[in-house]
């Protein structure tokens, strides 16, 4: 009976696994086995087996083997080999050896596979490294971005909320310090001259970069675009910036508003003792310019806004506050002077024979008398007090926390400032001014603004009536 031979079963995944108790084999083993399970082999073996068989035979038959006997069994043995050689080459060597072949080149084709395989697993794990490095650097840029536009978009909120240029100084500081974290750098802010800048924010180290400088000393506000000056000096380098030391990186960026250059964002990185500073990176850049774009029109908008707020509130010949300002400070004040029990008091003042000095001297003789008496009054005013032109040739002075006795002493003080100041005009000195005063005071003459007014209008009237020149308290 003959015992099939069962066949190890092939892993495509591990050809290996299959034969758990073989060594792996090189080129040179695999020759080996080839002619380990030669043919030919076989055929030898099994003729002196024949051989052997035979002679045993005969030797059994015979009982004793002679010579004749022996060469008789190297015949038949002979002749057995020729007959049987070929059917067992053809139906079991040839076949074996064909298995063998197959065998092996499945092999080589296995390991083949195996190592083409583990190329395109390390080919495909260096990509998915490569992408999953490549998205999370992307993730990174995305919530940086993210945070950027936030703060950004937080700061230009702010500065339209803000009333004042103070407050949103304060504003640019102090995100420009969250913007720019690793950067120095100020905001420079053309005065109304045109002709210098201010800075107006800077944040970072201790700066050494000047308060002010002229607009031809930037390269940016030359060119109308960003300048970069590296530690190289690989571009020419602004003047106003000459202050950092040689080894820093610098970018300077206009801003522009409404077609117009309102100022310029400076950054600025100063390197390690002895080490450049590295460059300022195109992200930076990048951010910089998305900067200025809004902050610039945001501060343009402020400064609109504060010239609309002082053209409403403002004597455009004078410059100082207007009736309308006057009007509700003096609620407010009056409603503080309720609340605190103390005082406040109103000063109404009419330049006399105003009309007359008209006449003689022209309308613009008349608005520079206007403009001397509004500086004096503003700089006899205390912090609190409030100096407003009422109209036309009047003024009026509200005094929060005064006493009567100290209310008429400040009018008869301005008459007298008045009546001694001189007024030039076109080369020469017009006429002495006077002033008539009528004074009231809360909450003995009024309790709210029109009656306060009306009271000081009255005495105005009656010192008027009476010469002139003169101070009176409301009755």
């Amino acid at each position: 009976m003959t015992t099939a031979r069962t066949m190890p079963v092939v892993d495509d995944a591990n050809p290996e696994a299959a034969r758990p108790n073989r060594p792996k084999q090189t080129g040179g083993q695999t020759a080996n086995s080839a002619a380990i399970y030669s043919p030919f082999r076989y055929a030898a073996t099994i003729t002196c087996m024949g051989f052997a068989f035979n002679i045993l035979l005969m030797w059994l038959v015979i009982g004793h083997l002679g010579l004749t006997a022996l060469l008789d069994a190297l015949v038949e043995s002979t002749l057995l080999v020729l007959v049987m050689l070929p059917p067992l080459y053809f139906l079991m060597f040839r076949p074996m050896r064909q298995h063998i072949d197959q065998r092996e080149a499945a092999t080589q084709a296995l390991k083949q596979a195996k190592m083409q395989l583990e190329e395109r697993v390390g080919e495909r794990t260096r990509e998915l490294t490569q992408v999953s490095r490549e998205a999370r650097e992307s993730l990174q840029a995305l919530e940086e971005t993210h945070r950027e536009t936030m703060l950004l978009g937080e700061l230009i909120e702010l500065l339209q909320a803000c009333r004042t240029a103070a407050e949103s100084e304060d504003m640019l500081r102090r995100f420009g310090e969250k913007l720019f974290p690793a950067l120095g750098g100020a905001i420079y802010l053309y005065r109304s001259s045109r002709n210098i800048l201010e800075r107006a924010a800077s944040w970072g180290r201790d700066p050494v970069i000047p308060e002010t400088f002229r607009p031809e000393d930037c390269w940016a506000l030359r060119r109308g675009r960003q300048h970069l000056t590296d530690n190289d000096e690989t571009g020419p380098r602004c003047r106003h910036l000459r202050p950092l030391p040689k080894s820093s990186a610098m970018l300077c960026v206009p801003m522009m508003a409404q077609g117009e250059t309102t100022g310029v964002l400076v950054l600025h990185r100063e390197g390690l003792v002895g080490q450049p500073a590295a460059s300022i990176s195109e992200g930076y850049r990048r951010l910089a310019l998305a900067a200025v774009e809004q902050i610039a029109l945001a501060l343009a908008n402020l400064q609109l806004r504060e010239k609309l707020r002082d053209q409403a509130i403002r004597d455009p010949l004078t410059a100082i506050f207007n009736r309308r300002y006057f009007e509700e400070t003096t609620e407010r004040e009056l409603r503080r002077a309720e609340q605190g029990g103390v005082h406040a008091g109103i000063i109404v003042i009419d330049i006399d024979h105003f009309k007359r000095l008209n006449d003689t001297g022209g309308h613009e003789a008349g608005d520079v008398a206007l403009r001397r008496i509004s500086l004096l009054l503003q700089s006899k005013a205390r912090v609190e007090d409030i100096a407003c032109r009422y109209g036309g040739d009047e003024f009026v002075l509200l005094l929060p926390g005064v006493s009567l006795d100290a209310l008429v002493s400040r009018a008869n003080q301005i008459r007298e400032d008045i009546k001694d100041m001189d007024v030039r005009f076109r080369g020469g000195i017009l006429s002495p001014i006077t002033i008539s005063c009528g004074v009231a005071i809360y909450p003995e003459h009024g309790r709210n603004c029109t009656e306060l007014t009306e009271a000081a209008d009255r005495a105005l009237y009656l010192a008027k009536q009476g010469g002139r020149d003169r101070v009176l308290v409301a009755s």
